[in-house]
């Protein structure tokens, strides 16, 4: 048996256990509320993104000479966020250090602040709350080391070349002038939803204002990136934000041609090339394709070239049998990218295949795409089926069939400018409901076309100014893409016939350089966009009605909203 003062002591052990084991309890849930300074989950969906509540220094002060800044949020936010987000100019130089308490923060600066400097602190929308949603616009505040702070202000909108849509979360930069665009930028802000921005707090001086996508945030226009250059050249920033300029136009200039990445044999009578880029075949047949034995030099014969549908980073050469060997392959000169810059015409080697392939042409799909059947063409559109590789023409012959609708066959003419789609330009009957057929060894596949008459079609019409051949109208699906284009008379007017019930927008512009298309200005040296306005809104057509434009299409102005509709 167990003596009393041994139950004791031992009971006071038990208990001295277990409330240190509570307090240690207690220590973990304190030490983790403090590691996670986030609040409670759970309620109704947060969508508001984060606002300044107070910063220190104030917003306007003057004669403050701070060693560190703090910034007060409504919400808890996103920390990693805050640093990509932030930028003070002029930049201090050195590393900028943060202290986090809440829903505050802390900057400690890396060195002492300019004497009688105006000070800007912006955060972009990359700057989101712990829920990740994002700044719709900027936020900032200004003080000023001296007695007087900065008042000048800088404004525009930025906005799309396609169909003058704002863009929004666009980087804009303001230098001291355009030969300044290789350095820091002197301020710099960001487009808001409306693609709208502005400078507040700078200098009363000229400024370069430069709309920059910098995907690797640089602060500099680097080759491809998306850009939008000034109106003019030199914009004042002055108090007054009342000078109104015509809007910043979002593009970009492509002045890099193709180059070929690969060059493989798949098999001894076929040669994969892969692109840099999307490209473009000029010429199917493979006449301008040049391979030869890179030792002896003598050629190999290349009898076509084609691309699939599916990647116009491809091109393919039929060729003759090649061997395990090295060959040179210099490429066809007229191949093109989107914006019409030539491939480099670089020789690369590779290496001959012994292997043999023996598959057949598969058919892939018809086009256009579409659930609806028959599909109705519009005027631009012809039915078009697309097989994996080329087809020689009795073969084709052979697989496909063209009924009308009564199923009497019909003569077609066939067409293809990649080598694997092959368009029927000859269906042109309105009364015709023209039935294709393509046969495989599994199936025979069926699409029904109908082309659209002239009672399912109407127009489109309008005026511009200015008027005449250098102006250029281009007519566009919802989605941007052009349909067709032409030029108004010596009057400004223009109309577009033949147009299926739909919805479309317009765009014109002063084609200054008479090469048909838009041209969005340079960075360096500087040149201003060519002049172009679009319509506010997309335009519906009607069946057997010509729409007219209410108000005249000035270059350089959007024209508002309501179109009235006339019996054609």
């Amino acid at each position: 048996m167990q003596r009393p003062d041994s139950l004791h002591s031992s009971s006071s052990i038990c208990e001295t256990i277990v409330l240190t084991r509570k307090i240690a309890f207690v220590s973990f849930l304190l030490i983790c509320s403090c590691a996670d300074p986030r609040p409670p989950t759970g309620g109704p969906r947060d969508d508001v993104p984060p606002s300044l509540v107070s910063t220190d220094p104030p917003h306007e002060s003057v004669e403050v000479s701070p060693t560190e800044l703090r910034l007060v949020f409504s919400e808890y936010v996103n920390e990693g966020s805050f640093a990509r987000a932030l930028s003070i100019v002029p930049t201090p130089q050195g590393r900028l250090r943060y202290r986090w308490r809440r829903q505050s923060v802390t900057i400690q600066l890396p060195e002492p602040l300019r004497d009688s400097t105006t000070y800007v602190v912006t955060l972009d929308d990359e700057f989101r709350d712990w829920r990740g949603v994002r700044l719709t616009s900027p936020l900032s505040f200004a003080f000023a080391t001296g007695p007087v702070i900065d008042q000048g202000r800088l404004r525009g909108r930025i906005v799309d070349h396609v169909q003058g849509l704002p863009v929004a979360g666009l980087m804009v930069l303001a230098y001291p002038s355009q030969a300044a665009t290789n350095q820091a930028p002197a301020y710099q802000t960001q487009t808001d939803t409306e693609g709208k921005f502005e400078f507040s707090y700078v200098r009363e001086s000229d400024f370069f204002v430069l709309g920059l996508r910098d995907l690797n945030r640089n602060l500099r226009a680097d080759q491809g990136e998306w850009f939008a250059v000034p109106p003019v050249e030199a914009i004042r920033a002055t108090p007054d934000t009342s000078s109104q300029y015509a809007d910043w136009v979002y593009t970009k200039v492509d002045t890099l041609g193709p180059s070929i990445e690969r060059v493989r044999a798949t098999a001894n009578q076929l040669v994969e090339i892969r692109f840099s880029e999307n490209v473009f075949l000029q010429n199917p047949t493979g006449e301008p394709w040049s391979i030869m034995d890179s030792v002896s030099r003598a050629p190999a014969m290349v009898y076509s070239s084609y691309q699939s549908e599916s990647n116009s980073r491809m091109v393919y050469l039929a060729v003759d049998p090649l061997q395990e060997k090295p060959y040179a392959l210099l490429p066809d000169p007229s191949i093109q990218d989107s914006s019409g810059n030539t491939v480099r015409l670089d020789t690369i080697y590779f290496m001959g295949s012994s292997g043999v392939t023996t598959d057949e042409p598969k058919f892939e799909r018809f086009l256009p795409s579409s659930t609806e059947n028959p599909y109705k063409l519009a005027p631009w559109e012809t039915p078009q089926i697309v097989f994996d590789q080329p087809i020689g023409a009795s073969l084709l012959d052979s697989l496909l069939s063209v009924q009308d609708s009564t199923g009497t066959p019909v003569n077609y003419e066939i067409q293809t400018l990649n080598g694997t789609g092959y368009s029927l330009i000859s269906l042109n009957d309105p009364t015709q409901i023209y039935r294709v057929a393509v046969r495989q060894p599994d199936s025979t596949y069926v699409r029904f076309f109908e082309r659209l008459g002239p009672r399912s079609l109407g127009s489109l019409s309008g005026v511009t100014i200015p008027a005449g051949d250098s102006v250029l109208v281009t007519l566009m699906n919802t989605d941007g893409q052009i349909l067709a284009a032409k030029s108004p008379d010596s009057e400004g007017a223009f109309i577009f016939d033949n147009l299926p019930e739909n919805s479309y927008r317009l765009r014109a512009f002063i084609d200054r350089n008479r090469n048909g298309h838009w041209d969005g200005g340079l960075i360096d040296p500087y040149q201003a966009i060519e002049p172009v306005t679009w319509t506010s809104e997309p335009i519906t057509i009607r069946p057997r009605w010509d729409t007219a434009l209410p108000d005249i299409l000035r270059i350089g102005q959007s024209i508002q909203k309501s179109f009235p509709t006339t019996d054609q």
